[in-house]
């Protein structure tokens, strides 16, 4: 199943460099029209980059040529959109965001009416439909935005959260100067939370810029230097988060999942005694749920096939460890802020710090994660028969655990390594960079 333009999170590359182009997005309304012909009304959400805004003009002309009508929820983050898409019976959402990336890049996120990302046949489907014979410039122009505002996400989470009135601790956040850099404060603030926040400040450049979830140095110093009880970090389009114990250690997505999972099950509340995450969990959370009897799947790397697997598997729980974390109540999508809010609840409700929450629980197995840069075709090196031969090799022990894939994100190939020892980790990792290095050299 090769995609062109789809990766694992939509389409996504360095604006203004093919197909992150104005006419690409223009012409891909139109392939989403002959795609999905019941298509009638399409509700837009963009970030905080420079990009985004011309990004959306296209679409909307797009959409308007094809006699779609098109709203704009203006800045708002991917589960906002998400959540309004299916909220408020749209035939389709579109995010304009490049997630975690930095502002030169861009992208889009499509989501169906239930709020759900497209599958991959789907993205097959409006591949297939996308004619780039035809240059559209002429029909790009300046339009008037039809912006529509729905409170509704922000009091459903202010409704579904407001036994945290009585959570007095100091927060510290960090919005990334990406989506959430007015919602998350104004939903804290409503919710009456003690909190101080940074990475509010977009500036069309700044999204991503030393701050978010992806630069977590930055909440560990300054949650340790203001005293803060945890620290909240979001990605640019919020649909990811990581915290911060008090003492600065980072908690990533595998403990979150991990503590979400024993409360749920404490509770009496983990459906199917179940839970999803993907194939870069570490062993050690992995080991832990054995221990505890919690069933485990594996799905590949991305939010999308968590919450593909979750569904198939009646699993109510589901996550990534860079801090994507899904609850099959919040309609299958990814929640930074959801998630922030479920963590302070189970803090409040049991009295205990982040560090003791997560701490009790497991301890990570030595795990390297190396982004190669390819100067030759990605197909020529995983299919080799020297890299097959590796993989094979250390796939026969569950001792260790070895993944090499695309970034479905950005242009590298992602080799992960775990093991009981961080020196068998090292040895695995320099046997497959030796050969790797060898083919793209050749």
């Amino acid at each position: 199943m090769n995609k062109k333009f789809f990766g694992t999170d939509g389409i996504r590359g360095t604006f203004n460099e093919f197909p992150i182009t104005r006419p690409f997005f223009y012409s891909l309304t139109k392939a989403i029209k002959l795609t999905f012909e019941d298509v009638n009304r399409v509700i837009i959400g963009i970030d905080t980059r420079e990009s985004s805004d011309l990004i959306e003009s296209d679409i909307i002309c797009g959409f308007k040529k094809m006699k779609v009508e098109c709203n704009t929820l203006g800045v708002v983050s991917t589960p906002m959109l998400s959540f309004t898409t299916k909220k408020f019976n749209y035939d389709l959402g579109i995010m304009i965001s490049a997630s975690h990336n930095p502002y030169t890049d861009n992208g889009i996120k499509i989501f169906d009416k239930e709020g759900e990302k497209l599958c991959d046949n789907d993205e097959l489907k409006i591949e297939k439909n996308i004619n780039l014979t035809k240059n559209p410039q002429k029909h790009l122009f300046k339009i008037k935005k039809k912006k529509v505002t729905f409170p509704e996400y922000e009091n459903f989470l202010y409704e579904r959260f407001s036994i945290l009135k009585t959570f007095n601790k100091k927060i510290l956040l960090d919005c990334a100067n990406g989506s959430l850099s007015k919602i998350a404060p104004n939903v804290l603030r409503k919710l009456n939370l003690n909190f101080s926040c940074y990475g509010i400040k977009p500036n069309g450049k700044n999204i991503n810029k030393n701050c978010g979830a992806t630069f977590p140095k930055e909440i560990s110093n300054r949650t340790i230097k203001r005293r803060a009880y945890i620290g909240i970090s979001f990605d640019g389009d919020a649909d990811r988060v990581i915290f911060c114990d008090e003492k600065g250690n980072i908690v990533d997505g595998d403990y979150i999942l991990a503590i979400l999972a024993m409360h749920y099950k404490n509770k009496k509340k983990l459906f199917n005694n179940s839970i999803v995450s993907t194939k870069m969990s570490n062993l050690g959370m992995r080991n832990f749920f054995s221990k505890e009897k919690i069933k485990f799947y594996l799905s590949d790397v991305g939010d999308r096939y968590v919450a593909e697997l979750m569904k198939k598997n009646n699993c109510i729980l589901g996550g990534e460890q860079s801090g994507h974390i899904i609850f099959s109540e919040n309609s299958f999508c990814g929640d930074g802020l959801f998630t922030a809010l479920t963590i302070l609840e189970i803090i409040n409700e049991t009295n205990l710090s982040l560090s003791k929450l997560y701490r009790n629980l497991f301890e990570k197995l030595p795990q390297h994660l190396v982004n190669y840069k390819l100067s030759n075709n990605y197909d020529d090196v995983v299919k080799d028969r020297t890299i097959k031969n590796l993989l094979n090799k250390y796939s026969k022990t569950n001792k260790c655990d070895v993944l090499l894939r695309k970034s479905g994100t950005e242009n590298l190939l992602r080799l992960m390594v775990q093991a009981e020892s961080k020196n068998l980790v090292e040895k695995i990792v320099n046997e497959f960079l030796i050969q790797i290095k060898k083919l793209d050299e050749n």
